[in-house]
């Protein structure tokens, strides 16, 4: 028998010799939940409250047994009661204060913990619980001098270790908050939940590969921790581990099968393994358990899009645009289903409007100006290649691209000047090399035209081109010209 039984059993021979023994009901009311045997143990706070009408601590003993069962109200209730017959009763306040906080009334619950303090000044448990409410609330700083106020008392007090740690990650502070859980590490070594969290510091400090040990020290600990997994994935997806990343995410959906995050990851993961069927299917469950998150809808676009399916496309698209017209992936991938469909103008609104909002990528910007070609407004196309050029100044393309602006605006000496930039950083675009010579042979700078045109050819620009062009009737009667033409024409 153990220690427990023998007291509520000699706690249950003094009442059955005195039935109006209030304080050997109390003892074996605390025995009994000790014991876990809760319904037994209110029955004989009951009693003692009956018995012993003045006492305090009977109800704040019912009311810790109501507040672990959830009953919050009657938990309150015995709190006040406790505090009506002993105003200094610095538990029950601490009591009143747990109850406030898991409702989330945390001024409440902060108002209450002070209260405890008033009386009690070194309640280290009231302070921290303090503590933890100010950071619910974003009081970070009355937050961290609580747990700071713990650490000078107690440096190895674990709990105040922690919630200092999460705020210092909160505040970005990252070595700190290293610091802190390594400290609490130390010292419990066996808190999954730790490790989870330096796991995520170390995350933002780039170090993959603490980082993974750390998901693998919880899951040792907590072999169905979701989160660890959860994490581990989305570490194998930055590593371009796709396979693992969906081995690890379905372990985390396991254990919580109703997660849409999860989902949505693994959804991307399997898109990148080319596993389009699999990615549809999760986008979709992603949808199922969070239909107000327009991620899994633009998942689903962008996998339609890369099987060519361009009207599913651009239909998932168009679902996310509708309820959320300032998402900026979903205005882009609609543009983009837009053109592979040659609808140009929905296109242009869709980039344009990503612009307004702030995306400012160059690829954007290189989308819309392509656009601007085809219709051409050529003015606002180089203004765009503009853009793309500040922001990416080795983008071939670009420079491709507003040359052939600037040369059908008969702007000869931009369009040089850009050609050759966009051969410098591409060697080998034959189309640039042509074009330069194109517009050299019309300036009659012979040499220089024949050879841009002999580089051109090199590339397998079709010779037979050059020979009708009539960019090229200035120079056509040279002789180099009709010998490089006769040189690329045989066989």
């Amino acid at each position: 028998m153990s220690d427990n039984e023998q007291d509520i059993v000699r706690y249950t021979v003094a009442i059955q010799a005195n039935p109006t023994d209030g304080e050997a009901y109390y003892d074996r009311g605390n025995a009994y939940a000790e014991a876990g045997r809760y319904e037994a143990a209110i029955a004989d706070y009951d009693e003692a409250i009956r018995l012993l009408p003045t006492e305090g601590d009977p109800y704040y003993r019912r009311g810790n047994l109501y507040r672990r069962l959830g009953d919050y109200e009657q938990a309150l209730a015995d709190y006040t009661a406790a505090i009506r017959l002993d105003p200094e009763h610095s538990r029950a306040c601490v009591g009143q204060g747990n109850v406030y906080f898991q409702q989330e009334q945390y001024a409440e619950a902060v108002a209450a913990y002070s209260r405890a303090l008033r009386f009690d000044p070194h309640y280290i448990s009231a302070v921290y619980n303090r503590g933890k409410a100010y950071a619910e609330m974003g009081q970070d700083q009355l937050a961290l001098a609580d747990f700071e106020a713990i650490l000078q008392v107690e440096p190895d007090d674990v709990a105040a270790l922690y919630g200092r740690a999460n705020l210092k990650a909160k505040q970005e502070d990252y070595t700190g908050a290293l610091a802190d859980y390594t400290a609490a590490i130390r010292l419990d070594p066996d808190d999954a939940v730790v490790y989870l969290n330096r796991a995520r510091c170390y995350v933002a400090l780039d170090e993959i590969d603490q980082a993974l040990a750390d998901y693998n020290e919880a899951l040792r600990r907590k072999p169905r921790e979701s989160r660890a997994f959860t994490g581990r994935a989305l570490l194998h997806y930055q590593l371009g581990d796709f396979a693992a990343a969906v081995a690890d995410l379905s372990e985390a959906l396991a254990i919580k099968p109703d997660e849409a995050d999860s989902y949505l990851s693994r959804g991307l993961a399997h898109y990148h393994l080319e596993n389009y069927d699999e990615a549809l299917a999760d986008y979709a469950k992603a949808i199922r358990y969070n239909a107000r998150d327009p991620r899994a809808a633009l998942g689903r676009g962008l996998t339609f899009n890369r099987q060519g399916d361009y009207q599913r496309d651009w239909v998932y698209f168009y679902q996310v645009v509708r309820p959320y017209d300032k998402f900026i992936p979903a205005l882009i991938g609609r543009g983009d289903a837009a053109v592979a469909l040659g609808d140009v103008e929905p296109a242009l609104a869709g980039y344009s409007q990503a612009i307004r909002l702030g995306a400012n990528d160059a690829s954007l910007f290189l989308k819309r100006a392509n656009l601007l070609m085809q219709q051409g407004d050529l003015t606002q196309a180089v203004a765009d290649y503009d853009e793309v050029i500040l922001r990416d100044p080795s983008n071939a393309t670009a420079y491709y691209n507003r040359a052939t602006a600037y040369h059908q605006q008969g702007q000869t000496e931009a369009a040089l000047a850009d050609y050759r930039t966009a051969t410098e950083l591409n060697p080998n675009d034959g189309s640039a090399l042509y074009n330069m010579a194109c517009l050299l042979a019309g300036r009659r700078e012979v040499t220089e035209a024949l050879t841009c045109l002999q580089q051109a050819l090199e590339t397998g620009i079709d010779v037979g081109q050059a020979q009708t062009d009539p960019d090229f009737e200035p120079i056509r009667a040279d002789e180099r010209f009709q010998i490089l033409i006769k040189q690329f024409s045989s066989p």
